[in-house]
């Protein structure tokens, strides 16, 4: 695959899980992005595939692939599904 196509779906990933963050725990871009990194560091694993687990959290649709992500936003994501809709 030509890496112009991963490195845009990659930062494609990286901003949905920006935003993610961003609507639930009511932060800024910068510090959504801080906890992203802050994930990397803890993981060992690169930027995409932890922003692309807690996409796929979010969406409902993570795997064993992702536990990462739900070990670190699991409870965030759970507690946003709690609370009722308008």
């Amino acid at each position: 695959m030509d890496n112009r196509i991963t490195d845009v779906t990659s930062r494609r990933v990286i901003d949905i899980a920006i935003g993610i963050l961003v609507g639930l725990r009511g932060c800024t871009e910068r510090q959504a992005f801080d906890e992203l990194v802050t994930v990397v560091k803890q993981t060992g694993l690169g930027i995409g595939r932890v922003a692309g687990g807690l996409v796929a959290l979010a969406a409902g649709s993570s795997s064993a692939e992702h536990a990462e992500a739900f070990a670190a936003w699991g409870e965030l994501i759970r507690g946003a599904r709690r609370v009722p809709t308008g």
